[in-house]
């Protein structure tokens, strides 16, 4: 991830990519009867840099186990939205679906997290 960013930088790319790093859940805060961490949708962590995103922040937190969100709960349009801002998309834009009904492409509720701008 470090050389990564450190290329883009170099070649004067940072400005123009925006990289994220996510993956569908996180993962149980306790150690399951297998030794091994399930699934776990209630909280997990995403990196986003680049574009119009500003660097060196942290947006929420969980609480102390890890079990659940304690500040700034944010939804995954809201991630979507975020991306697509940092890249200069509108968020609130709307596209077909293969059977023409209109949606915005970061959904319904999807809202920039301003913070990281």
């Amino acid at each position: 991830m470090a050389a990564l960013v450190r290329d883009l930088n170099d070649r004067g790319l940072w400005r123009d990519t925006v990289l994220v790093w996510m993956g569908e859940f996180g993962r149980t805060p306790r150690i399951n009867q297998n030794a091994g961490r399930d699934h776990w949708a209630r909280c997990w962590s995403v990196v986003v840099g680049g574009g119009a995103i500003r660097g060196g922040r942290v947006y929420g937190s969980t609480d102390t186990d890890g079990m659940a969100v304690a500040e700034n709960p944010v939804s995954a349009g809201d991630v979507f939205a975020t991306i697509y801002r940092a890249v200069g998309i509108d968020p609130t834009t709307k596209i077909r679906d293969p059977i023409g009904r209109p949606f915005a492409i970061a959904g319904s509720n999807g809202r920039p997290i301003e913070a990281l701008f």
